[in-house]
């Protein structure tokens, strides 16, 4: 193996991806970079997404040293899924993508050459280029979701960040890698069905470990619309709260600085991540009140009722 072109491992984790994951694969095949390892891991797609894949990785497969791809028999969540694709990467690094997302053409080759001449680091991040929406919200998205002035501060400065703040990190751009992944015992909590990257950011920089950044767009991100599982937010929230509560017992000094400010932070944090499930909860019964009192919906509702009262009647 060329010492220059390290083997980089890219799983692509995909979920009913039927739309959009042929784009990210011929994202992949188009990397300057040659050296690549792809693995696609599908969480029991209902779509034909899995179907997609394996046509066109056999029409493919010579681009790539190996590839693989992974199903399963039922959904298990993000995390699993993203657990199962990493490990079944063979390579030294690795750059993960979800499959409706597209790395830029030389996103690789700039991740390898930058770990190349900073060879400290374990976990490297860039820029999001924002696609799908209007021109707008694609800037607004790229501008305000993520602070890359996060990626400024030492360790103990990220950890709070994070911790008090808000999950700034561009998760989509993560290269990593594997063997040091592995000994510092880092994986996604799969009780975790959401939101999984913010406590694996923190167990990350709790073992000393900095977050870098390389100045450079290395993924294009899509933006579209899909329904947010409540049940999931709220279940992760309070697997959070918990990581939360033992790194405030370990790490006494944010509450000793001054404990009504850190308090209030905490209070604050929480109060924001209930408010956006709620107004969630109410978009989304917004939309249903919209659907049932359509003429369709009306129609449906008296069809599956007739139904109903001739399966009554028949089984008598």
């Amino acid at each position: 193996m060329n010492n220059n072109q390290p083997l980089v491992s890219v799983p692509v984790i995909t979920y009913n991806s039927s739309k959009f994951v042929l784009e990210t694969l011929e994202s992949i095949k188009a990397q300057t970079y040659q050296n690549i390892e792809l693995i696609i891991s599908d969480d029991c797609s209902t779509d034909n997404t899995v179907e997609l894949c394996q046509k066109w990785v056999e029409e493919n497969k010579e681009r790539f040293v190996r590839t693989q791809i992974i199903t399963s028999d039922m959904n298990t969540g993000v995390s699993a899924n993203g657990n199962r694709g990493r490990d079944a990467c063979q390579g030294e690094w690795i750059k993960g993508i979800a499959g409706d997302d597209l790395l830029m053409p030389n996103c690789i080759a700039d991740c390898v050459e930058y770990v190349q001449q900073h060879p400290n680091v374990i976990y490297l991040f860039g820029r999001i280029e924002a696609f799908g929406a209007s021109e707008e919200q694609n800037r607004h998205f790229a501008e305000n979701v993520f602070d890359y002035s996060f990626f400024d501060l030492d360790i103990d400065g990220q950890l709070e960040r994070l911790v008090f703040g808000s999950n700034c990190v561009p998760a989509s751009t993560c290269f990593y890698n594997r063997q040091k992944a592995i000994e510092l015992g880092i994986r996604n909590d799969e009780r975790i069905p959401l939101l999984e990257d913010w406590p694996k950011w923190i167990k990350i920089l709790d073992k000393g470990v900095k977050l870098e950044f390389m100045d450079k767009v290395v993924v294009r991100y899509r933006i579209h619309e899909g329904a947010l599982s409540t049940k999931g937010v709220l279940s992760s929230r309070y697997v959070h709260s918990n990581l939360l509560f033992d790194l405030l017992y370990r790490y006494p000094k944010w509450m000793e600085v001054d404990s009504k400010s850190a308090s209030m932070r905490y209070a604050e944090y929480y109060a924001n991540i209930y408010s956006n499930v709620y107004n969630e909860y109410m978009r989304m019964q917004k939309k249903l009140s919209t659907i049932q009192s359509s003429h369709v919906y009306r129609i449906g509702s008296v069809l599956l009722k007739t139904i109903k009262k001739i399966k009554k009647w028949l089984s008598k």
